[in-house]
């Protein structure tokens, strides 16, 4: 009995049955289709079924059908195949995942058996890995999943010794303790979490638990504020800042403690509903933060337009400001960008205390990162606070 489901789109009937069968032998039910628009009407059908794209195709090619599948918001594994040249299945590729697709594979046509095969079997093992509807459901039923909480500092001048600085509150991080697989980290369960249609199970999850941290901190005396991670769906909920405020409401919670962060992606996607969502947050109190900032495709328009307090600068240009000339002028045309359209400026991941130096020299406002440290567990988090919150010295590295 195959274990998965794949589906094969190829306009020539007799490749895509070829890859079927291949598909067959590392235990997959293949269904071929030729045309594009009845294998994107099947996807409802196989939410769980991973695909096989063919790019050249007479009728709507394989980059159009990747888009769909984005807009789909489809998170299954995508194998990519193509006569065409190498680097154009490497762009295709690149463009799958900004689209936020999970490229499992990419292969040159024509293609060995031997060659498919493996293709298929590692296909396998990583979608044996991947988590279950039902594991996911059953863990949160369960309170596996646990917000583990970074700490984000203000940079202080000190003309003596060099920047100090101050803590003020925490980024809220999701992990998993699975009984059965250890600590799972969120780039291994949050694709899935979209797959399975769990998105708004899981933010109200996550929300909850959110509350729970504040209502805890008012009862030990913490005055940190908390951010959290919102899903692209999320964005697209126009009962999403009327929900989060009544919550909050009945929890006793003040609204201004929570700063919700969305991606540059998400918000810049569907920039009309994101308009309409994110101002009616910060209508309701809530402070918004623009994330991974530098790693999508934003307007400058857009940016003005949408209500945001906070920008954070993508970790992935924070970590080569010491070694790319590039990058530094990036990160401190970013930084100047921000101040001058009101926003206070974060640095994600700063690592080393020359990086802490440059982005003082900027005047970043905030920042975050292992220097200081690393995402900790509730007890932990409230020890760092206690320990630092009258501190506005040098960072040193814990945990």
């Amino acid at each position: 009995m195959p274990e998965h489901k794949i589906l094969i789109l190829d306009d020539e009937p007799e490749i895509g049955e070829y890859v079927a069968t291949v598909a067959e032998l590392s235990g997959f039910e293949g269904t071929t289709f030729s045309e594009p628009e009845a294998f994107l009407a099947a996807i409802p059908t196989w939410p769980e079924a991973s695909v096989v794209i063919d790019l050249q195709m007479p009728t709507l090619d394989g980059i159009e059908v990747l888009r769909r599948l984005a807009a789909m918001k489809f998170r299954r594994p995508v194998v990519i195949m193509s006569g065409v040249d190498r680097k154009v299945l490497e762009s295709a590729r690149h463009f799958a995942r900004a689209h936020d697709l999970e490229v499992s594979d990419i292969v040159s046509k024509p293609v060995r058996l031997d060659d498919l095969r493996q293709v298929f079997e590692r296909l396998r093992v990583s979608i044996h890995l991947l988590p279950t509807r039902g594991e996911l459901t059953d863990a949160m039923e369960r309170g596996e999943f646990q917000l583990y909480l970074q700490p984000k500092v203000r940079l202080l001048r000190n003309d003596h010794d060099g920047p100090g600085y101050a803590p003020i509150g925490f980024e809220g991080l999701m992990r998993w303790h699975s009984p059965s697989r250890g600590l799972v980290m969120p780039d291994d369960f949050i694709p899935q979490i979209a797959a399975s249609g769990l998105s708004l199970a899981f933010s109200d999850h996550l929300f909850s638990l959110a509350l729970e941290t504040l209502k805890s901190w008012d009862e030990t005396g913490i005055d940190a504020s908390l951010a959290i991670n919102l899903a692209a769906s999320d964005v697209e909920d126009i009962s999403l800042a009327d929900r989060l405020w009544k919550r909050c409401s009945k929890a006793g919670v003040g609204h201004h403690r929570i700063m919700i962060e969305i991606t540059e992606t998400a918000a810049m996607q569907y920039p009309a509903r994101a308009l309409d969502v994110l101002t009616r947050l910060r209508l309701r109190g809530f402070l918004l933060s623009l994330d991974d900032f530098g790693t999508g495709y934003s307007s400058l328009v857009q940016l003005q337009r949408l209500p945001f307090a906070e920008l954070k600068i993508d970790r992935s240009l924070i970590s080569d400001c010491t070694s790319s000339e590039h990058t530094r002028i990036i990160v401190k045309a970013i930084i100047e960008l921000g101040h001058n359209l009101g926003l206070s400026v974060v640095a994600e991941g700063v690592e080393d205390e020359r990086t802490l130096s440059l982005l003082q020299d900027w005047s970043c406002d905030l920042v975050q990162g292992y220097l200081f440290a690393r995402p900790l567990p509730h007890e932990r988090a409230r020890a760092w606070w206690l320990s630092h919150q009258n501190m506005s010295g040098r960072p040193v590295a814990s945990e």
